[in-house]
């Protein structure tokens, strides 16, 4: 179980590990702050283009095998990140372990799922997005505070949260296609178009609105590397503990619920956040976003973990939110760099636009 927990934590972690140091990293191979930003992409669309199909490819094979060869290709790659000399190799390389994490996050849930009976899935579902909130708080602390001698000890991390994942190893469950906890029935699309789009909106307009944020509060208050790690990181802190309520509040009220007001806070969290007049307040507005994007995230996953097809569909649905992840540096950079707070009130609208979607899913978990 501490292995998938790992898991959980190092995907996100690596994802969010050059958020607060683009510009250190821009430095270090001589390129600009606005290719640095498209090196987050080069983890972020392998991900997600390789997860709209991967929970199906792997349906057949067992769970724990799968995530194991992912991790094998991971950590040499994470070694690699650590001495790479140009810029072109260290896209290789992340881009790869982008490629390989598309068979572990989603994977790891379907082995929670076979683990944890289902009147208590929401509350497991929320504990391992708890760990992912961990990755993507302690991602910029880290790199912050990495940055004083090298970004590149960041990548440490992931390496050593690889190996430890080969060395413990996983529990063993049935592959998907045998699961005794398989929901039978025909695949709702409506219900699944909504999510997906639900995920892209979260990833592009919270998740992946981090390094905007934390320019932000850089150009704003006047913060260094550490300063904004300490601001992003906030955001991480609250959803990481907030995730398990979220999930327990999802199995006795319903996720639609839980997800529609987790939309609504958000939105309200973004509206505020670039008006914040002091340090504190910006971090605040930034926590109540995360951890509600947070919030909506997990409870999209146990509706379709829950559904006919979930197990497959799982992988697919999520996708969306690292495709959304992806997107954000070329979608809300340019709208900061040129009108400012306007791009997280574009954020704020999508995510209104998203909770008002997901009213129209009949409530059933």
């Amino acid at each position: 179980m501490a292995a998938i927990l790992v898991g959980g934590f190092v995907g996100p972690f690596t994802g969010q590990a050059l958020a607060v140091v683009l510009t250190e990293f821009a430095a270090t191979f001589g390129i600009s702050v606005g290719q640095a930003a498209w090196t987050i992409s080069a983890y972020l669309f392998p991900l997600a283009t390789m997860m709209l199909v991967s929970g199906r490819l792997v349906r057949r094979f067992p769970p724990h095998r799968v995530v194991l060869t992912a991790y094998a290709v991971t950590l040499p790659m994470a070694l690699m990140l650590l001495i790479t000399p140009s810029w072109g190799l260290f896209l290789a390389c992340y881009s790869t372990i982008g490629f390989a994490n598309a068979f572990t996050l989603p994977v790891l849930q379907n082995i929670l799922r076979e683990l944890t009976p289902p009147g208590e899935l929401g509350r497991a579902l929320g504990t391992y997005a708890a760990m992912q909130s961990l990755g993507m708080l302690s991602a910029p602390l880290v790199a912050g505070v990495s940055s004083l001698v090298s970004w590149r000890l960041t990548f440490l991390v992931t390496a050593a949260s690889a190996a430890f994942i080969l060395l413990v190893r996983l529990p063993k469950v049935p592959a998907p296609v045998a699961s005794p906890q398989r929901v039978r029935g025909r695949v709702e699309w409506g219900p699944t178009l909504i999510h997906m789009a639900t995920g892209f909106i979260v990833g592009a307009g919270i998740i992946g609105l981090a390094a905007v944020t934390a320019l932000h509060v850089g150009d704003a208050f006047g913060l260094g590397p550490a300063g904004r790690g300490v601001v992003v990181m906030c955001g991480g802190t609250a959803a990481f503990l907030a995730s398990r309520q979220i999930g327990a509040m999802a199995d006795r009220h319903g996720a639609r619920a839980v997800l529609i007001g987790s939309g609504l806070l958000a939105a309200l969290a973004l509206l505020l956040l670039p008006l914040a007049p002091w340090v504190w307040a910006a971090a605040l507005m930034w926590a109540a976003a995360v951890m509600a994007g947070q919030g909506m995230q997990a409870t999209v996953n146990l509706a379709v973990i829950s559904a006919p097809g979930g197990p497959s569909l799982i992988s697919t649905v999520q996708a969306f939110r690292f495709f959304g992840s992806a997107a954000a540096p070329a979608t809300f950079l340019p709208i900061y760099l040129g009108v400012g707070p306007v791009a997280f009130w574009v954020a704020a609208a999508a995510l209104v636009l998203a909770a008002g979607a997901q009213r129209l899913i009949p409530q059933k978990v």
